[in-house]
């Protein structure tokens, strides 16, 4: 990526920049600017004399700023320059951000790789500034670390080489890594985890991350991500069309990775402890059936009627799992690219919330708002209350048709004690964790969706 460096007094620049309104292109009185047709016009730009006059008319808030830093550095990487030099205001958080989220590029797979002539940034800003950006550009790569761990292929990212990950990144800092590995889950009862492992080559595994602030903590917050390292579908396979994106499957873990590395750095009013469920759902003679009947963590049975639908079977166990390590638990979510349901419902670019507590789930739309992230309230009606219930076993892992993510939030509110359904949310990131078609910020494949609106939420 490209290197970003803070310096006012910066001299060998092959351009610099300067933000313009409308108002602004007719005070330069530039002929070539109006030969052009430059106006100031948001994300438009025009070079003259080593100077990029970027526009941001009609820019109304800090998304808008995000979204022009994202457009300013694609088109920078175009060009021949080496070094540009931003004269940035105070107020450029959002827009530094932008940048770096735009440099993104995940190539590793390439054997070839047409590299950007691009190599330096200079951020000329007052010493003020210089703190608030450098957590600017932590958030981003927090972000970016997420849409690499998405996008690497399940034979580079299982439960070992993710365990050797995220223990290195971690290494000395204030988040804390431990974990469960198959033997405990067995000896945890948590048997409808290693039922969705059962014919994986790699083993199953619970990964945890823990961070405690200094001081006594403003709330305890629990979540639980979905890390499917590779999703067949099982002995209910997918189509095959579907079958090339199921690496995505991760994604709800990974988002919890990219958002600890935020707090790594920043901090927390709060304690957060991240339970990363691991497993594969693959296909062989050992692999768990439709029709087999798994008893959960906490006693209840499940009727299997698709293996498709397995991440919440491994959600459930981890959420049995992190009510029972945490007697103190003030809000509990869960993340993951859950149904399909969630983007024919949604769309691609959005998320939606379940759970039986309406404030919570504003909350975390309002939050998503701020930082451009879009969430939906996915809700219930009294006539669907029993409908993840089954004849032979307590619970479906289907449900009854239609409504697919609602009865998949439904099945997951099982797991909660009494004491904490009303803690309990649920987020399906299926459509906005991992795209075909750019969108906003984010880029085709991983785009690290959610972290920006968890370091909203519990970040400093």
């Amino acid at each position: 990526m490209t290197r970003i460096i803070f310096n006012k007094k910066q001299k060998k620049t092959n351009l610099s920049t300067e933000f313009v309104k409308s108002k602004d292109v007719k005070k330069l009185k530039i002929e070539d600017m109006v030969a052009a047709n430059f106006t100031g016009k948001n994300a438009t730009f025009f070079i003259r004399k080593h100077i990029l006059y970027i526009g941001i008319e009609g820019i109304k808030d800090a998304n808008g700023w995000r979204e022009l830093g994202y457009k300013t550095i694609q088109y920078l990487k175009k060009l021949s320059s080496k070094t540009v030099m931003f004269n940035l205001p105070d107020t450029s958080d959002e827009f530094i951000e932008g940048l770096v989220l735009g440099d993104y590029e995940f190539n590793q797979y390439k054997s070839k790789v047409d590299k950007s002539k691009l190599k330096r940034i200079v951020l000329n800003c007052s010493k003020k500034s210089t703190n608030k950006f450098k957590k600017s550009i932590a958030k981003a790569k927090a972000q970016c670390i997420t849409r690499d761990l998405v996008n690497t292929t399940p034979e580079e990212m299982y439960s070992d080489t993710i365990l050797e990950y995220v223990s290195q990144l971690f290494d000395d800092t204030k988040v804390k890594v431990s974990w469960h590995e198959e033997e405990d889950l067995d000896e945890m009862d948590m048997n409808g985890h290693l039922a969705v492992n059962r014919a994986s080559r790699h083993e199953a595994m619970t990964i945890k991350l823990t961070y405690k602030p200094k001081k006594k903590p403003k709330e305890t917050i629990i979540l639980v991500g979905k890390g499917l390292t590779y999703d067949s579908g099982g002995l209910s396979i997918k189509p095959g069309n579907h079958m090339t994106t199921m690496k995505a499957d991760k994604a709800g873990a990974m988002t919890l990775v990219g958002f600890m590395d935020y707090i790594s750095k920043y901090g927390s009013d709060n304690k957060i402890v991240c339970y990363l469920a691991i497993a594969e759902n693959m296909i062989d003679g050992s692999a768990y059936k439709p029709d087999d009947v798994l008893t959960m963590k906490n006693g209840k049975t499940v009727h299997v009627k698709n293996t498709d639908a397995e991440g919440r079977l491994v959600l459930f166990d981890n959420l049995c799992l992190a009510q029972e390590e945490n007697k103190k638990i003030d809000k509990i979510y869960s993340l993951a690219t859950l149904t399909g349901a969630a983007v024919y419902q949604f769309g691609d670019e959005a998320a939606g919330l379940v759970g039986f507590n309406d404030k919570l789930k504003k909350d975390v739309i309002k939050k998503g708002k701020r930082v451009d992230e879009i969430f939906m309230n996915a809700e219930f009606h009294k006539y669907m209350m029993d409908s993840v219930k089954d004849s032979l076993a307590d619970l479906s892992n289907t449900g009854t048709p239609n409504m697919g993510c609602q009865k998949a939030g439904l099945f997951l509110t099982n797991s909660m004690k009494k004491k904490n359904l009303k803690k309990y949310v649920h987020w399906d990131i299926a459509g906005p964790a991992f795209v075909d078609k750019p969108f906003g910020t984010n880029p085709n494949g991983g785009t690290g969706f959610g972290v920006r609106t968890l370091i909203e939420l519990f970040g400093n």
